[in-house]
């Protein structure tokens, strides 16, 4: 028997690996030799917790904020695929209100981050854009790895916002040449333009501190550095869908580190192989604290859901409680629903242990779909 267990958890009672690990016992009761895939789910906008509740490893390094102080910033490595989030170095969260400007704030921080895990070997790189503080293009992650960006009297631009609109000439001749035997993917669900009224200047620009005037000039840098990387390079930013993703860095990427854009949720497959595993499951665990919106349940729940019904895999949700929207969840996909608790009074305050309701609610769901051909 192939199981597929992946929760999201039970907000203040079970998280979603001790989750996981209680329906992995429920299953083992019954079908000792059952092989497991878990694959726990967090809810935060965190892709390095997201893959460390997998088993990624943790990475520290003093690396730059936006402004190019030192701090200490991490990523993940799994599966020998690197996690890298702007925001971790690079991200809005380094700055008070007083000091976010978008003109003058840069990602160097997270092209050290990316030099650092290139020093260590690894090759397959997946940034997620999310959280910058920056508008620069990616300039200053590509500065770090080697890349020169000129002015018109070929001096070094600024690796920001005001470099973008004095770039005229680009120099690749001292580009790490690692990178030649490594692949990116820059990881958004950013879908807009990448400048222009709808680009992301105009869209971002104010939450990283932008006044109108200075939206503007982020515009300008942003239409500039697509003109010059089409002239030098032959590529065409602006019908790159996701190009603006974290202040331009997917511009920039996909320009000279040939990388490729994809959304969060098809990222989280390629990089933990669940969508393959799905496909020959005898059936799938997931499961939240409640139903209440189903907009408001886990993206990769439901998606992964829609995969394995599709397939004809049986998914079988567990639910601190189940209300509203039961019926919903069924016409999407769902096999079984099944409530640890009455209602979210008795979720909240009831004196049962929870890992042993789990446990004893999985093995009966076990035992029926249980037969010769699983025993063991």
């Amino acid at each position: 028997m192939k199981v597929i267990i992946a929760p999201s958890g039970i907000k203040n009672i079970l998280n979603s690996n001790d989750m996981a690990l209680c329906i992995e016992d429920g299953v083992r009761n019954i079908v000792k030799n059952a092989d497991i895939y878990k694959y726990p789910l967090t809810n935060g906008d965190s892709a390095i917790e997201q893959f460390q509740v997998l088993g990624a490893r943790v990475y520290e390094k003093e690396t730059l904020d936006p402004l190019g102080r030192k701090v200490h910033a991490k990523y993940a490595v799994i599966n020998d695929k690197v996690i890298i989030e702007l925001k971790e170095s690079s991200g809005l969260h380094h700055l008070n209100v007083e000091e976010r400007n978008p003109l003058y704030t840069n990602t160097k921080g997270t092209g050290i981050l990316i030099l650092d895990a290139l020093n260590k070997g690894y090759r397959d790189f997946y940034i997620y854009t999310h959280g910058s503080a920056t508008n620069d293009a990616g300039l200053g992650i590509l500065n770090v790895l080697g890349f020169n960006f000129l002015d018109s009297n070929n001096k070094e631009v600024e690796s920001n916002a005001k470099g973008l609109y004095a770039l005229r000439y680009i120099d690749s001749s001292k580009k790490d040449s690692r990178l030649l035997e490594s692949t990116f993917t820059v990881v958004t669900d950013y879908n807009g333009d990448f400048s222009g009224l709808h680009g992301v200047a105009y869209t971002y620009g104010p939450r990283k501190g932008a006044t109108p005037l200075m939206i503007e000039s982020l515009d300008r840098g942003l239409r500039n550095f697509s003109l010059v990387v089409e002239k030098e390079i032959g590529v065409d930013v602006e019908k790159i869908r996701g190009a603006g993703a974290g202040g331009g860095v997917g511009a920039g990427l996909c320009s000279f580190l040939n990388a490729d854009i994809i959304s969060s949720i098809d990222a989280f497959y390629e990089i933990s192989n669940l969508k393959e595993n799905i496909y020959d499951a005898d059936i799938v665990f997931t499961g939240a604290t409640e139903i209440l919106r189903i907009d408001n349940l886990n993206r990769i729940m439901m998606d992964m859901t829609d995969i394995a019904h599709k397939n004809h895999v049986p998914v079988v949700g567990i639910f601190g409680y189940a209300d509203n929207g039961v019926q919903k969840l069924y016409e999407l996909g769902f096999t079984g629903i099944y409530s640890l608790y009455k209602n979210r009074l008795h979720m909240t305050n009831s004196y049962i242990e929870p890992h042993e309701i789990l446990v004893e609610t999985v093995e009966s769901i076990i035992r029926i779909i249980n037969d010769k051909q699983f025993e063991g």
